[in-house]
């Protein structure tokens, strides 16, 4: 016989409740059951899954709703996945795959105005669970820091600095002459962008760059280190031996490049000393 898909009924309580205990022991006391789903004001039977065989109650998955935040404006409708459950008999048949797939399919979370639906698991579950099933996958087990900087305004603003502290100082500027390049970063979670040193101008671009001398991957704090002038020569043979700095002319770019990030950081402590005198 095969397995039937429905969302919560009244009378389910008991088969549920028992189910709950087989694997989750803080279900075992004080009416735990009723307290975190029925007496819940925010209890939805239409996001608690139940998965039947033969009038049997073996599976279940109950939705949490919730609003996700997205960004400063943008707030979206979620549901989280939890007590996801199958009994011990009835186990890798597939039943918490089609689960979590219930909500979509029966358009319940369209109905509810949801967006996003995800879960948190043990890395055992995970493993067992994902390879994606039910079309969700594993989310990166760190996390990633976004600044909006890189969307590149702020950053832009920053180079603008440097370009003017640069060209309004001769002795800095015939060092330009010298060490004219581009230099691409591709950092963890932030968009691909360049910095262009050339004879008159220091900018920024955002996008993919074309034949840069040098390219820098890694963490985002990487950026901060190495614009700012906080490495040392030995610093960055260390970053281009474990290959997170890419050098296509020879290692005496490195040499160049130090003497990049130390005109930057000239620039910007010059800039910074001006606008303490006003």
């Amino acid at each position: 016989m095969r397995y039937s898909y429905r969302v919560f009924r009244d009378g389910d309580e008991v088969g549920l409740e028992e189910l709950l205990k087989k694997t989750f022991p803080g279900f075992r006391e004080n009416k735990f059951w009723f307290w975190k789903y029925r007496l819940n004001p925010s209890f939805d039977n239409s996001l608690v899954v139940i998965a039947e065989k033969g009038g049997e109650l073996v599976g279940s998955n109950y939705w949490l709703s919730r609003d996700l935040k997205l960004s400063t404006n943008m707030q979206v409708k979620a549901a989280l996945a939890a007590d996801i459950v199958v009994h011990p008999d009835y186990r890798d048949q597939g039943i918490g795959k089609e689960l979590m797939r219930f909500p979509r399919l029966s358009g319940a979370f369209r109905e509810k105005g949801i967006l996003v639906s995800y879960m948190f698991s043990s890395p055992e579950l995970s493993k067992r669970f994902y390879s994606p099933s039910a079309g969700y996958i594993v989310a990166p087990n760190h996390t990633i820091t976004y600044r909006k900087l890189f969307n590149c305004e702020e950053l832009k603003e920053k180079f603008q600095e440097i370009d003017q502290a640069i060209m309004s100082n001769d002795a800095i500027k015939k060092q330009l002459k010298e060490l004219a390049m581009s230099i691409s970063f591709r950092l963890k979670g932030t968009p691909e962008f360049s910095v262009h040193i050339e004879q008159e101008k220091i900018y920024l671009e955002e996008g993919k760059a074309e034949n840069s001398e040098v390219i820098i991957e890694g963490s985002l704090p990487l950026s901060f280190l190495t614009i700012g002038g906080a490495v040392s020569v030995s610093d960055l043979v260390k970053l281009w031996l474990i290959g997170k700095i890419k050098i296509k002319r020879g290692i005496f770019y490195m040499f160049k490049l130090r003497k990049i990030f130390s005109l930057f950081q000239t620039a910007l402590s010059q800039q910074s000393q001006r606008a303490r005198g006003k």
